[in-house]
């Protein structure tokens, strides 16, 4: 049996609302040219047609299932985005308000919800909020509190639904709430980001992500098995891997191959250098 060696892929992670800022007031009568009246047109655009349709989110409410008229799929609908139902579990969706809709659209919806979604799979206790591109384990009732805000916790189906967020590609500056250490997460791992220089490259302060309390306690140096780094300032590639299969340390290993992802200088130091291959699947 082939065995999928991955680190804590299971992971907690971010978030950020969009802000749209909108043009007030009454101006003089005079000639407008169109830059001028383009803020206030997209203005109007989301007001008529809204800001979900036009980033890919789903038009119909959080909890609306969205049923396929070209075959028998069935999706929930949370912060957004489209979770595919398996057949075993429609009936626990019996009860939710159906809309029809054409597979090629309902595709097009996208698999990520909005920023600061609440998310809970059925049958478990384990509640996460989406920021960024991850989504982030809430850890306690305390925490929570603050993370509510009076959304709903949309109980999602118990399926793959972790496999859109994973992305190696993906990385985001993300600081726990109330305390001041920035890290970089990138592939499931942690990295603190300790010097300007490093910010800077990351994106800087405004690029910070707020995350739950606690929710990177649990969080290593070890991205998932597979992904290729490389420092900051080097163009060294590594990629992440173990020996074998009884094998419970993470190395590194030289790769052509271009990376996922930088990361801040230091950050591998800790990860052995292995000079053969690594592998991930047995």
């Amino acid at each position: 049996m082939s065995r999928i060696r991955q680190s804590r892929y299971f992971s907690e992670g971010a978030r950020v609302t969009p802000h749209h800022t909108l043009l007030n007031g009454e101006e003089p009568v005079r000639a407008v040219s169109f830059l001028a009246i383009l803020p206030r047109w997209l203005a109007l655009c989301l007001g008529l047609f809204g800001a979900q349709a036009l980033a890919g989110y789903a038009s119909v409410p959080d909890g609306y299932v969205l049923l396929s008229t070209n075959n028998s799929n069935r999706y929930v609908v949370a912060g957004g985005a489209r979770f595919y139902i398996p057949p075993a579990q429609h009936s626990l969706y019996s009860g939710a308000t159906t809309v029809a809709l054409p597979q090629a659209t309902i595709d097009s919806y996208t698999q990520i919800p909005q920023e600061g979604t609440l998310i809970r799979q059925k049958g478990t206790a384990e509640i996460y909020v989406v920021v960024g591109q991850a989504y982030w384990w809430i850890p306690s009732p305390t925490e929570l509190d603050f993370w509510d805000d009076w959304r709903m916790v949309n109980d999602i189906p118990n399926s793959d639904w972790r496999g859109p967020f994973i992305n190696p590609s993906y990385n985001v500056l993300v600081q726990e709430r109330s305390t001041s250490q920035i890290y970089l997460w990138v592939a499931g791992a942690k990295y603190p980001v300790t010097t300007s220089a490093d910010l800077d490259y990351f994106g800087g302060l405004s690029s910070v992500k707020v995350v739950p309390l606690g929710t990177l306690a649990s969080t290593t140096y070890n991205p998932w098995c597979g992904t290729n780094l490389r420092e900051r300032s080097s163009s060294t590639v590594y990629t992440m891997g173990y020996i074998n299969s009884s094998s419970t340390t993470m190395r590194k290993s030289v790769t052509a191959a271009p990376a996922n992802s930088a990361v801040p200088d230091g950050a591998l130091a800790s990860i052995p250098l292995y000079s053969a291959g690594l592998a991930c699947i047995w």
